[in-house]
């Protein structure tokens, strides 16, 4: 079954491709900036970041081993060789099965980002009316939720607990409709880092990554989760050794699910089964 979608989609042309994404806005719409996952089976994968070879691994595990839900954290595109192949697979599998996949927004996931990272390079050496298709790629992924929670309080996103945000239900009140992020808690939802500071603070502190972009440590943390009642949250953003790093007791999980930097580098994705216990899987 894999192979022959991602056989299907290689002979789209244009005009189907531009029908697909006008199919995704569509879908899309339906969706709340915080989606609801109940009991199921869920992988859950790091960024992909134009990885063709690796997303076709991990589809094809996603039906071997019977998943109900395959989860993205985000970071489609930029950086690597095939990242229009890669988003036009990952619209593909989300028509046809609108609820199992899901397609959350990542930090590149932004014009201003890659336009300058690889992403529209890409789009216009593939097509000739480039400006209509990147334009039309970035609206849809404007409209991409934020953030997932599972039925038994697992949260996952992009980059990070923001501040500024007490209740996560406020999540589905922000305005993620901009192709370019300005709202300055959907841009800590997607950049903002883990850290391990010297000192206890609540406070989130300056990251290098940018104005506006943070780093929260663990008393900031497990402050957001205690309040609400969050047991583990999942994201991606960061390449990290092995694929995978926990922080603040285990109950951060940063995953990492490309090879695009380079071949040598591990790479995983999340595992939740139906009671909600979570195991890092290579892939």
């Amino acid at each position: 079954m894999p192979q022959r979608f991602f056989k299907v989609i290689e002979t789209y042309s244009n005009d189907q491709i531009l029908s697909l994404i006008k199919d995704m806005g569509t879908i899309l719409d339906e969706e709340k900036n915080l989606v609801f996952i109940p009991q199921a089976k869920i992988m859950v994968v790091g960024d992909l970041h134009g990885d063709l070879e690796t997303l076709h691994k991990i589809i094809q595990q996603f039906f071997r081993d019977d998943y109900d839900i395959l989860l993205f954290l985000g970071d489609y595109v930029d950086r690597g060789a095939k990242q229009v192949e890669v988003i036009n697979v990952l619209f593909y599998y989300k028509k046809i099965l609108p609820e199992r996949i899901i397609l959350l927004r990542g930090n590149h996931e932004d014009p201003i980002i890659n336009r300058q990272y690889g992403f529209y390079d890409q789009v216009r050496l593939k097509f000739k009316d480039n400006k209509t298709f990147f334009r039309a790629y970035n609206q849809i992924f404007s409209k991409l939720p934020l953030a997932a929670i599972t039925w038994n309080g697992i949260l996952c996103l992009h980059g990070g607990i923001p501040e500024g945000l007490d209740n996560i239900d406020e999540i589905n009140e922000l305005p993620n409709n901009q192709t370019h992020v300005k709202n300055p808690v959907i841009k800590q939802m997607l950049w903002n880092d883990p850290k391990e500071f010297r000192w206890s603070s609540k406070e989130f502190k300056r990251n290098s990554r940018g104005p506006g972009i943070k780093h929260f440590g663990e008393e900031a943390f497990h402050y957001f989760i205690t309040q609400n009642k969050i047991k583990y949250v999942i994201r991606s953003h960061e390449r990290v050794k092995n694929g995978c790093k926990t922080y603040f007791d285990e109950k951060l999980f940063s995953i990492f699910s490309s090879r695009s930097y380079s071949k040598r580098i591990s790479t995983v994705v999340g595992s939740i089964n139906n009671k909600g216990n979570i195991d890092i899987i290579p892939i």
